[in-house]
């Protein structure tokens, strides 16, 4: 859109209502440097209509996701219209109209939305000119006619979609159709589109100096029917478009600009464009009747008709009958190298017939029998593919479009659309939009998998393991999958080693709670981690030994006879007497000892004493009392060392006896 005319007149703007007049003030917003809803900055003014001015606006949030062309269009409501209810309903039925419409060559509507007393359209960002620029270039020779086609092919491609949809545009003309620089046709402005066989829209009401009271349509373009206040049909886009073809081939209108109702059929006589020949000259002439019952009954099949060549086939049909008769002539005599020739000729009849009726195909249906077609030469089925890539490449990008959204329809579906880009890829690998498509694609996946890494991260840096919903690390990890199969999520050493400070605290606890939820986390994200095995496998070990303590604990207290779980109990209890040896190391003076002996005391109560562990430490105690005694005999702190003596002995013979 960056060569709209600035000077659109008002007439242009079909986004008129009933009871609303037009103001020639033409006052506008100045939005430029303004950001709309803290998102859209408006960087420049690129037209303007009857009812709003169209600006250019960086979208600030497609630039953070690292968009390389963050850009979009903003259609806002001139400020004498914003207080106007069916002024700002023109604007939201134009949105929802396109909305519905998903189309490579139909622009795309992103949002609907107001900003204060600001009420504004976004749409695509697109780079290239409308064809009524077009056609004002081309003066006064028109466009070739395989350039025409390239263009009307896309056009029809639109069309034929929106019909489908049940849709008709009604103010179909060159202004509402803009060619990108990348040759692409968008079709645009269905606030006056109307829903087929339904009755006209209210708020479509338009200026009367330039467009009927019925309707939003414009007069040089609008069918007689439309003039007559007649339902919407397609045939009244059918005449449009066949204005427009007409146009673009000749660099004028076919009725000098008049409406249908103004036309004398009886003076008035069609003039044939120089750029149309005069076999193909009756299809366009029918789509340009001014009465339904004589016109076109679609664009598809006026374009199959106008793209389809007619002459190949009949110059290779008398081409193969020139060389049998001349061969027949020269060698009369030669009877079997005549038959072998019409033999061959007859192929080559037979090979052309079948390429034309290949050609017949639309762009769906060869697709589908592509793969399949094995009776002409491999050089005419590149040829038959390149006719009809424009169709094809359309219907790629539609099929793209309309891939279902997955996971609850937060992510597109990219193993999907990767896999049609790679079928069009096979069929036209020199393709650039295809490439550029592909780009656009990876860009857009990678920037979902960073937006999960990042949240990923954020959780493991914060120890926040056992959160749901959006934060759910489980569902977290699912959505890369979903996103891309087989994409691997590596965390940081950091993120690790603060999990295994969680996890040993887990154990110091026997939070088995705690462990469990830690334990499922280690197998998502830490099993190839090489010191995250060793952990894991004691945490599974110390969680089992948790639940048979708690079960031989249970059935102790209700009177029940089990045998003592020693296994369980040494992996329960290691930590905590590996850390009571090593605070026995540390004991220096009596009375440190009297207090560690009965901290040991107190835990031998919840144990048997046949308990190799508390056996062992309690040994230790003993000879500890005996050292400390001969170091105060020595000392000669008599009645301190036979304290120490009889409570080491004491403890010696308790434990000679188990």
């Amino acid at each position: 859109m960056d060569k709209l005319n600035k000077n659109t007149p008002a007439q242009e703007d079909k986004t008129l209502i009933a009871g609303i007049k037009s103001d020639n003030s033409n006052e506008t917003h100045n939005l430029i440097g303004q950001c709309l809803k803290g998102r859209y900055l408006i960087e420049s003014h690129i037209g303007s209509g009857g009812m709003s001015d169209i600006y250019k606006a960086k979208d600030l949030q497609f630039e953070s996701a690292g968009i390389a062309e963050p850009y979009v269009a903003i259609k806002v409501l001139l400020p004498q219209y914003s207080a106007t209810p069916e002024a700002r309903q023109v604007l939201v039925r134009e949105a929802r109209k396109t909305q519905q419409l998903s189309h490579p060559n139909i622009i795309r509507v992103y949002d609907v939305d107001s900003d204060n007393q600001h009420h504004f359209l976004v749409m695509e960002w697109l780079d290239g000119e409308s064809l009524d620029q077009v056609i004002k270039r081309s003066k006064p020779l028109g466009i070739k006619f395989d350039g025409v086609i390239k263009i009307i092919t896309q056009i029809s491609a639109a069309l034929e979609y929106t019909h489908r949809q049940g849709i008709v545009h009604t103010d179909l003309k060159p202004s509402n159709i803009i060619l990108t620089r990348q040759g692409q046709i968008k079709v645009f402005d269905f606030g006056v589109a109307r829903a087929l066989q339904l009755n006209f829209d209210k708020f479509a009401v338009p200026n009367q100096e330039v467009s009927s009271p019925l309707s939003g349509f414009t007069p040089a373009y609008a069918s007689l029917e439309q003039l007559e206040g007649q339902d919407g049909c397609a045939a009244d886009d059918v005449y449009a478009f066949s204005c427009i073809v007409y146009e673009l081939l000749s660099s004028k209108h076919p009725y000098h600009r008049q409406a249908a109702n103004q036309v004398d059929i009886a003076q008035f006589k069609l003039e044939k464009p120089k750029n149309i020949s005069l076999l193909l000259w009756p299809i366009l002439k029918k789509g340009l009747a001014l009465h339904k019952q004589d016109r076109a009954v679609s664009v598809d099949s006026m374009v199959r008709r106008l793209a389809t060549p007619k002459w190949p086939v009949m110059t290779s049909v008398a081409a193969a009958i020139t060389l049998i008769v001349s061969v027949g002539w020269l060698y009369q005599s030669q009877h079997n190298e005549i038959e072998q020739l019409q033999h061959t000729a007859h192929i080559v009849v037979q090979q052309q017939q079948k390429l034309a009726d290949y050609q017949q195909l639309n762009g769906q249906q060869l697709l589908g029998q592509y793969a399949a077609i094995t009776d002409i030469s491999p050089l005419s089925k590149q040829g038959l593919l390149a006719m009809k890539r424009p169709q094809i490449m359309a219907i790629l990008a539609r099929d793209i479009e309309q891939v279902p959204r997955i996971g609850k329809g937060q992510y597109r579906n990219f193993s999907e659309i990767n896999r049609i880009l790679r079928e069009g890829q096979l069929l036209f690998p020199d393709s650039a939009t295809l490439a550029s498509m592909q780009v656009e694609v990876d860009t857009n996946q990678q920037s979902v998998l960073n937006a999960l890494s990042e949240r990923l991260n954020m959780l493991l840096a914060q120890g926040r393991y056992g959160e749901h919903g959006s934060n759910d690390i489980g569902v977290i990890l699912n959505d890369m999958q979903m996103v891309q199969s087989g994409y691997a999520f590596v965390p940081s050493d950091a993120a690790f080693e603060l999990y295994q400070s969680r996890f040993n605290q887990a154990l110091s606890n026997h939070d088995l709670k705690a462990l469990a939820s830690l334990d499922e986390v280690g197998e998502l994200l830490f099993a190839h981690h090489e010191q995250a095995v060793d952990l894991l496998d004691y945490g599974q070990k110390m969680s089992a030994a948790v639940v048979e303590i708690n079960s031989y604990n249970q059935a102790i207290s209700q009177g029940l006879d089990k045998p003592y779980p020693y296994g369980a109990a040494e992996i329960y209890y290691a930590e905590t007497f590996e850390q009571l040896s090593v605070q026995l190391d540390s004991v220096s003076t009596p009375k440190e000892l009297h207090a560690f002996d009965g901290v040991v005391s107190d835990l031998a109560t919840n144990l048997p004493q046949d308990f190799q562990p508390l056996l062992k430490l309690e040994k230790r105690v003993a000879a500890t009392y005996l050292r400390f005694a001969n170091i105060y005999m020595e000392k000669q702190y008599f009645k301190t060392a036979r304290d120490l003596i009889a409570r080491g002995n004491e403890l010696f013979e308790r434990l000679g006896g188990v």
